[in-house]
C-alpha cells in the first residue's frame, strides 16, 4: 500500500514539474499542447490588448494579456512570438504542410522582431535547437520566448516587442498561456492584426520595401528620361535632314533659273 502511495506521489510530482523551465516547442500547435497537458484547450477568460500599428525599426510596443472581465488571472507558463501573417499559427499548424493555397501550412517559418527585458519577467528566449528542429527562423534569439521557470504572474501582464527593421506588413501575435503544468487549463489567446505604418510590406523582405520602391521609381524615371532623350535626338536629326533637303532644292532651283 505504501509502495502504491509512493508511486502515486511520484507520478503527481512528475506531472506538476512538467516543463517548469519553458515550453518544449517553437510553434503553437493545439493538438501537441493538448497532448502535453493531457487535456483539451479551455478558456482562462483571457484577451489580448494591442496597439493598432508598429513602425519598422521603431520603438518597442506593448503586448498585454488581460482578463476579459478585468480580474486578476494567475498563470505559470507562456510561449509567445510574432509572425507576418493575417492569421495565428494555431490555425496554420492545424493544416498539413504542403496544402495547396495555404503558403504557411504547418506554421509560419519566420518569427519577427524581438521581445525586450524578458529576464526581469522570468521569461527567456526559446532554445535555438528547438526552433531549428521545427524549421523556424528567428529574427533574433528572443523572437520566440517562453517561461524560464514557473511564473507567479497575474493579468494584466505586458511584454514589450521591438519591431524588425524591415517592413513585414501586418503581423499577428501568437501566444499560449498555461495556468500550471499537466492537467491544468490553458488557452491560446486570440490576436488582432497589428498594421505597419509603412504599408503592406513584404513578409520575406530583408530590407524595407520603401527602398525597393524608391529603386523601382528611379529606374522608371531613368528609363523615361532615356526614351525622351532618344526621341529628341531622332527629331533633331530628322529636322537637320529636312533642312539639308530644302537647301539642296533651293540651290538646284537657282541654278536652273540662271541658265
Amino acid at each position: 500500500m505504501q509502495l502504491i502511495q509512493a508511486a502515486s506521489l511520484l507520478s503527481f510530482a512528475t506531472l506538476s514539474l512538467a516543463f517548469p523551465n519553458g515550453a518544449p516547442r517553437c510553434k503553437i500547435t493545439e493538438s501537441i499542447i493538448s497532448a502535453g497537458h493531457k487535456m483539451a484547450q479551455g478558456s482562462l477568460g483571457l484577451v489580448m490588448q494591442l496597439p493598432t500599428s508598429y513602425t519598422p525599426g521603431g520603438p518597442a510596443i506593448p503586448i498585454t494579456v488581460a482578463a476579459a472581465n478585468g480580474s486578476a488571472v494567475s498563470f505559470q507558463g507562456m510561449l509567445a512570438y510574432v509572425t507576418p501573417n493575417a492569421v495565428q499559427d494555431s490555425s496554420l499548424t492545424a493544416v498539413p504542410i504542403g496544402t495547396p493555397n495555404v503558403p504557411n501550412a504547418g506554421g509560419a517559418p519566420q518569427h519577427v522582431g524581438t521581445f525586450a527585458n524578458i529576464a526581469a519577467q522570468n521569461l527567456r528566449a526559446q532554445t535555438a535547437a528547438i526552433c531549428t528542429n521545427q524549421n523556424v527562423t528567428n529574427d533574433n534569439a528572443a523572437s520566440t520566448i517562453t517561461h524560464a521557470q514557473p511564473l507567479t504572474a497575474q493579468t494584466p501582464f505586458t511584454v514589450m516587442w521591438t519591431p524588425p527593421a524591415a517592413n513585414v506588413g501586418p503581423v499577428t501575435v501568437n501566444m499560449v498561456v498555461s495556468s500550471g503544468s499537466s492537467r491544468t487549463p490553458w488557452q491560446i489567446v486570440s490576436s488582432s492584426l497589428i498594421q505597419s505604418t509603412a504599408g503592406p510590406g513584404n513578409p520575406n523582405a530583408s530590407a524595407p520595401p520603401s527602398t525597393t520602391a524608391a529603386s523601382a521609381a528611379t529606374t522608371a524615371t531613368t528609363a523615361t528620361a532615356t526614351t525622351t532623350t532618344a526621341k529628341a535626338r531622332k527629331a533633331k536629326k530628322a529636322n537637320k535632314a529636312n533642312k539639308a533637303k530644302a537647301l539642296v532644292a533651293k540651290i538646284a532651283g537657282a541654278l536652273k533659273g540662271g541658265r
